[in-house]
């Protein structure tokens, strides 16, 4: 089989696809994302000087209906997010005169010149509008499908194009060390590439139907303070998951129950394993979650301040709990 330079050349592969680390968005310059954006060009536009004069817009890339589809993703999450911060007037050439043209000139510069926080919550919108397209569609069911296959089915289909443009972007943000991390719930601090793909994907895939709506809005608060670098309410908000998720497992609603509580009635119920490993995990489990919360967060008096390297354990362990739980299905 021929060998490619780099196989057999000591120091090309380093040379040609040097380790950037981890770091913010705000560490990289306009060259950068302008090349970022050249890589998501498909999914957003063509951003040239010489658009489309005859349409009145930038060129989008497809056929139809998909075309028509990221025109209105460019729009709303133009519109949403002008509508959200209303003060902050992050889209000026959209509020003067609100059209495609306005929202693309906007949402270019907003992709290259804004800070991180307004860059990640305006593609949060777009991904909330191309998550939309599909939520209420269903495809085709074959004959013979039972209901329970065609539902999982279902589910799958309605995020296939949201994981094709995250499986894009992720590639594109580990390539330039970003670290963030593109996930059906949202953007999450980026890990290790084993612990994304055994452990957060799985997970976060399985937490994303409708049903633990509450697990989600904990998580992803917490992978949003964790971002911000508030620790303390990353962790707290981690723990809450934990809670809500055991709540919805055990009583089918948010609402009663501590965690020491709601595992032991959830393993009589065999509703999550009981184990050996898993009694040895869940029996120390919730003591592991009071005392960090406890020490760091401000839930009760801190005794230490919240730190990265914490919260990011505490994060893990939350995630590696969940699956345990869930792996028995």
């Amino acid at each position: 089989m021929f060998k490619l330079w780099s196989e057999i050349k000591k120091g090309a592969r380093k040379e040609l696809k040097p380790n950037l680390g981890l770091r913010p968005w705000s560490d990289l310059g306009v060259g950068e994302k302008s090349i970022m954006w050249q890589h998501m060009e498909w999914y957003f536009f063509d951003k040239t000087d010489n658009y489309d004069r005859e349409s009145g817009y930038f060129k989008f890339f497809g056929g139809y209906p998909e075309v028509e589809n990221k025109k209105k993703r460019i729009f709303l999450s133009i519109d949403v997010l002008n509508d959200s911060y209303k003060a902050q007037n992050f889209a000026p050439t959209f509020l003067g005169e609100p059209s495609l043209e306005s929202a693309s000139v906007d949402f270019y510069d907003i992709f290259i010149n804004k800070n991180e926080s307004v860059v990640f919550e305006l593609l949060s919108f777009y991904c909330r509008a191309l998550i939309s397209e599909r939520s209420k569609e269903k495809p085709y069911k074959d004959e013979g499908e039972s209901e329970k296959d065609f539902e999982k089915r279902t589910k799958e289909w309605r995020y296939n194009d949201f994981d094709d443009f995250a499986k894009k972007f992720n590639e594109v943000l580990e390539a330039f060390g970003v670290n963030v991390y593109l996930t059906r719930s949202g953007f999450i601090p980026r890990q290790d590439p084993k612990i994304t793909e055994t452990v957060y994907e799985p997970v976060l895939e399985f937490l994303s139907d409708t049903r633990w709506e509450k697990v989600n809005e904990h998580l992803s608060d917490s992978f949003k303070y964790f971002q911000t670098g508030d620790y303390g309410s990353s962790m707290s908000n981690s723990v809450s998951a934990v809670q809500a998720f055991l709540q919805i497992s055990v009583n089918g609603k948010i609402g009663k129950g501590n965690i020491a509580e709601l595992i032991s009635k959830g393993q009589s119920q065999s509703i999550i394993p009981n184990d050996v490993f898993s009694k040895t995990i869940f029996n120390n489990i919730e003591s592991i979650f009071a005392r960090e919360r406890q020490k760091k967060t401000g839930v009760h008096p801190k005794v230490e301040k919240a730190d990265e390297k914490s919260a990011r354990i505490v994060l893990n362990l939350v995630m590696v709990f969940i699956q345990h739980c869930i792996q028995k299905d």
